[in-house]
């Protein structure tokens, strides 16, 4: 699915606080301001357990992860199931959350969480697929987007795992 990358920004509780217009259309609302009114799990596909989610943010929050990737569904606001690989990176007192769809409708609800390898073998992966498409078309251009999410991912999380190792 060809586009530009789409952001938004999460104040420290996990309330939306900022996004661009990718990912005001990905996600099916209008403004921003609409989007700041909505609650953290308005695009969740299912109600999530509310001591799920505790446990997870107390977790992340207690390890030293440096950002986290996954591949998982949201629901627009009108609905429709979109699965995206999504990357979620500590900035400021929030976090930036970049996704980019890969199912558009999806009925797909699993999440998978990538480990240091996964990104790796992904980005690989992105890296080769580059070679078989067009130069300068859109499937380049959201190849390119891949490998940078993917490298990025790759260096943060090797980072974390190397100050780990000093420690």
């Amino acid at each position: 699915m060809p586009g530009p990358t789409a952001a938004v920004t999460l104040d420290a509780s996990g309330r939306y606080v900022d996004a661009n217009e990718t990912a005001l259309e990905l996600l099916g609302v209008p403004s921003v301001d609409v989007l700041r009114a909505t609650t953290p799990d308005t695009f969740a596909p299912v109600a999530p357990d509310p001591d799920e989610q505790s446990a997870f943010q107390r977790a992340y929050a207690a390890s030293s992860a440096r950002g986290l990737l996954l591949e998982s569904t949201f629901r627009r606001i009108d609905g429709e199931l979109v699965r995206a690989r999504t990357a979620i990176v500590p900035e400021g007192d929030g976090y930036r959350v970049v996704f980019h769809p890969v199912e558009r409708p999806t009925a797909d609800l699993t999440v998978r969480i990538y480990t240091i390898s996964d990104v790796l073998a992904e980005w690989r992966q992105a890296e080769r697929r580059l070679v078989e498409v067009e130069p300068g078309g859109e499937e380049a251009a959201r190849v390119n987007e891949l490998i940078e999410l993917f490298r990025a991912q790759y260096q943060r999380m090797f980072a974390t795992s190397a100050s780990r190792d000093l420690s």
